[in-house]
């Protein structure tokens, strides 16, 4: 299997990701990101502690409040305060909040051939939306990860787009308008795919292992990396509306027995909450 093989190799993310986009000088995360992140990861944080690290970057802080409010969350009421973020989400929950918008913040954001950043941002919003909603009822415990994953799972594309010329916005044409999976357009041409690209992010990044393993193996093809089923779920939707739900209602009810009605329920009502989640992003 040619998808993620790359990815599973032990090999330098930074060697590989300079063989892919030459001399680019790959996006660095705001500091306040980093310092968030180590603040999450310390045994005796608390969410006040949490709430003062973000407090240094209010743009961060006003990211995340929109986010945790966002249809795509449907909190019970009204998060207020990032501490109360904290508190009603948990650690894990906050951290791939704080990730997903380190990293959307960092990629490039202008047109370049076959990439438009607002319909990049809709289509992963849908996939996060899904995603989420799938694991609430699957795996509760993966909702977050599910999230963050499908969210991102595809941030290698703006770099490639800004990096590898009109060559590659010749293959994202050709899979906009159905001439093949992206992956498999990608390792005829080049010998890799966004999924080993984004894991070699990942990994020059330091992200965490679980959301790195997530991206990498996303296509339900790939199961030999540890992925949450909710995330190759949401992967069999492609880039415009509608594109990949049946495909998508076919495996839910082969892997797990989810009944047609109740996955297209599912759909529509993470269709409708993807819509707000593309603007904060996209």
């Amino acid at each position: 299997m040619v998808l993620g093989f790359l990815a599973r190799r032990k090999v330098n993310p930074e060697t590989e990701l300079r063989k892919v986009l030459g001399d680019y000088q790959l996006p660095a995360f705001r500091k306040t990101v980093l310092r968030v992140l180590d603040e999450l990861r310390r045994p005796n944080a608390s969410a006040s502690s949490i709430a003062d690290v973000l407090a240094l970057d209010p743009g961060m802080s006003i990211s995340l409040l929109k986010l945790v409010n966002s249809a795509a969350f449907s909190s019970a009421r009204s998060i207020e305060t990032v501490s109360q973020a904290v508190a009603m989400l948990g650690n894990s929950a906050v951290e791939a909040l704080v990730l997903s918008i380190g990293v959307g913040s960092a990629l490039p954001s202008a047109p370049a051939p076959g990439f438009d950043n607002t319909q990049f941002w809709a289509a992963a919003a849908r996939r996060a939306a899904t995603a989420r909603a799938l694991a609430e009822l699957l795996e509760p415990s993966t909702k977050a990860l599910s999230f963050s994953a499908s969210l991102l799972e595809d941030m290698a594309v703006p770099l490639l787009a800004h990096n590898r010329g009109d060559r590659y916005g010749q293959i994202l044409e050709a899979w906009h308008h159905g001439d093949g999976e992206l992956y498999s357009l990608e390792a005829s041409e080049y010998g890799w795919t966004h999924s080993d690209v984004a894991s070699w992010l990942c990994d020059s990044w330091s992200l965490p292992e679980q959301l790195s393993e997530a991206i990498a193996g996303h296509h339900p093809s790939d199961s030999e990396l540890q992925c949450p089923v909710a995330v190759q779920l949401a992967a069999c939707l492609g880039d415009e509306q509608g594109q990949g739900t049946e495909e998508l209602i076919a495996l839910a009810k082969e892997r797990c027995g989810l009944a047609e009605d109740r996955t297209v329920q599912i759909l529509r009502e993470a269709a409708e909450r993807a819509e707000e989640l593309g603007s904060l992003f996209g």
